[in-house]
């Protein structure tokens, strides 16, 4: 999937990214950790795929005793607690040196199935999430429409995510089967929908335009057309529905 492009496009966006998206998936983080396995209080958690750290924050709001959170993208760390640069594929940590890994959708952005084995290897616990095929929004639309209109074309790293390991993730059976191969053995999966309180359509833009796959290229428009581009979206989007993801949520141990 080109582990480098992907790195940089989210190292690029990590403005972005806290300004936009980071609100949407704070809420979804919440609802992840209400699920989690085992004990999140006074344990040792790993916030694997970490981005800004929501999970991480969600984990420590919990009562976790250390959250260490690890990333492909340096620049996207760097929130409350430890934050190692680091791939999922790879981890660089001792076995089992935390209670509990938690993915929030991140191993979609992996080889799923080794990334799998690597939180197996690093956790006796795991909890993760990911979003249900099928799923999508008006803004998402409305924004890439906008966006194209200005010449952009969606990154080859991210087709390769849609075509490939999103599908995989996306599924719950394939998610089940994916976590069995890796090692795990009980293992579960349930569908959660999730009502994010997204309602505003210039939130809603923000969440779209803040996306790594498209950040990079609005930051590189001239001022006065990012600034058409958010009014555009914005105004596209008066009226949408209030923003509910229907998230797959992986627990194992």
């Amino acid at each position: 999937m080109g582990r480098a492009s992907i790195g940089d496009a989210y190292d690029r966006s990590a403005s972005a990214w806290r300004s936009g998206p980071a609100a949407l998936y704070a809420v979804l983080a919440e609802a992840l950790l209400d699920r989690a396995p085992v004990a999140v209080a006074r344990g040792v958690v790993l916030d694997a795929g970490a981005g800004s750290g929501v999970a991480g924050d969600a984990a420590r709001a919990r009562g976790a005793a250390r959250v260490v959170g690890v990333d492909l993208a340096p620049a996207m760390l760097g929130r409350g607690g430890s934050a190692v640069a680091g791939d999922l594929v790879r981890l660089p940590f001792r076995d089992r040196a935390f209670d509990l890994a938690v993915a929030a959708f991140s191993i979609g952005h992996a080889e799923p199935a080794a990334a799998m084995a690597e939180l197996h290897r690093v956790a006796p616990a795991l909890l993760a999430s990911a979003f249900a095929a099928g799923w999508t929004h008006p803004a998402k639309e409305v924004v890439e429409r906008v966006l194209a209109e200005r010449g952009h074309v969606p990154p080859a790293w991210y087709q390769a995510f849609k075509d490939g390991t999103e599908r995989q993730v996306g599924d719950p059976d394939r998610l089940a089967a994916l976590a069995t191969t890796a090692g795990w053995t009980d293992v579960g999966v349930e569908r959660v929908e999730v009502a994010t309180g997204l309602t505003d359509p210039r939130v809603m833009a923000a969440w779209r335009l803040g996306m790594a796959h498209h950040a990079p290229f609005v930051a590189g428009l001239p001022s006065q057309v990012r600034a058409e581009v958010a009014a555009e979206a914005e105004a596209l989007l008066a009226g949408a529905p209030p923003v509910v993801v229907p998230m797959l949520v992986l627990t194992a141990t």
